[in-house]
């Protein structure tokens, strides 16, 4: 991936690199960024008006199926990370997030534009708690995420 895997990206979170996030050169370690996708992901969900608690509340889980990162540049201890996140693809039963993290610009010394750390995407099921078997998500959570979704194609 060399660009967002979402056709619009909403600024979901802005995250403070500390030290427990990176590893001995002082670059965030690769599994942290996991943590911020997900945080991310969270947040979009609440500005959308629906919580994860609630959707586990009513029975319904969205496990991740797979996640994909490329890593374009090293976030750093201290770097005020942005990650922004949107739909990527929703289907009745699947969805796509897109995400593109940045160190923001004029946080790390001599950065005048903002830092493309990497791109990413997960892939999510809806499934039943009760059972753990695939199901539709609910109707009014996807037609949430399906107005954020691209158009399918023709």
């Amino acid at each position: 991936m060399n660009r967002p895997p979402a056709a619009e990206l909403r600024h979901a979170l802005r995250q403070r690199v500390i030290y427990a996030d990176t590893d001995q050169m002082g670059f965030v370690y690769h599994g942290t960024y996991t943590r911020f996708l997900e945080a991310a992901r969270v947040e979009l969900m609440r500005s959308l008006g629906h919580t994860y608690a609630e959707a586990e509340a009513q029975g319904y889980g969205m496990p991740l199926t797979d996640l994909a990162i490329s890593y374009i540049a090293p976030a750093r201890y201290d770097d005020l990370l942005s990650v922004q996140v949107g739909v990527a693809e929703m289907s009745f039963a699947r969805l796509r997030f897109g995400y593109h993290v940045t160190v923001e610009a004029g946080d790390r010394v001599g950065l005048q534009a903002p830092l493309t750390v990497l791109y990413a995407e997960t892939c999510h099921c809806c499934i039943r708690l009760a059972d753990g078997r695939p199901t539709r998500f609910p109707d009014d959570l996807r037609a949430t995420l399906l107005a954020l979704a691209p158009p399918e194609p023709e």
